[in-house]
């Protein structure tokens, strides 16, 4: 993983030393959101928003677990890396203390992730041990196959989230290379989440007829 070696030598501190270290190389997106310095302070809004001079600004980096909440049409996101932010709002912020928590509310563990990622941490678990250790009802998902993971990966997880996943399949298999995007801080996924697991457990029924 190409990264400038302040980045790599910043991971080695706190997130907000990292996050300072990203935007002195010119990091301005993560997810939909970008961010630039304004001031002495930060703006946030969407990618899609960047120049728009009708933006509803807020104030308070408080307010980014609002705009995280609900899509354009309102419908509420239980899935904060979904592709699905909404559009229409600015955020003004006063420090970088205040850029860190907005976009820790905006993509919750985001940094924490990408730091361990500059660290050369195992942070992944494979989905063969996930479903492995599930109980009750989900136990059935240790029945799925390779492919079948795989089939759920294309058709949920690529077109309905935003993270590039960590966690290889097999548990000996190699993690997945991230995928650099220029100046664009990643959102990684660590861990099969519940969608994935509910799915995984729909398929193996079904293929059981059960």
């Amino acid at each position: 993983m190409n990264y400038p070696s302040t980045l790599k030598f910043a991971a080695s501190s706190t997130l907000r030393h990292l996050l300072a270290a990203a935007v002195a190389e010119g990091y301005h997106k993560i997810g939909q959101a970008v961010f630039q310095a304004e001031g002495e302070g930060f703006i946030i809004c969407h990618a899609e928003d960047a120049g728009r001079a009708d933006l509803e600004i807020f104030q308070n980096p408080h307010d980014a677990a609002n705009i995280a909440l609900y899509d354009d049409a309102d419908a509420y996101r239980p899935l904060k890396t979904a592709p699905n932010l909404k559009h229409g709002w600015g955020l003004r912020i006063a420090s970088l203390a205040d850029l860190h928590l907005a976009l820790d509310l905006l993509y919750p563990a985001a940094l924490a992730n990408w730091r361990a990622l500059l660290r050369n941490e195992k942070i992944a678990t494979p989905l063969r041990d996930t479903v492995s250790r599930q109980t009750g009802m989900y136990r059935v998902t240790g029945l799925i196959t390779d492919e079948e993971a795989q089939g759920i990966v294309d058709s949920l997880c690529t077109p309905g989230c935003l993270r590039c996943i960590q966690w290889p399949i097999p548990s000996d298999a190699t993690p997945p290379v991230v995928p650099m995007r220029d100046k664009e801080i990643p959102l990684l996924c660590i861990d099969a989440c519940s969608l994935l697991i509910a799915e995984a457990r729909r398929v193996v029924k079904s293929r059981l007829g059960k």
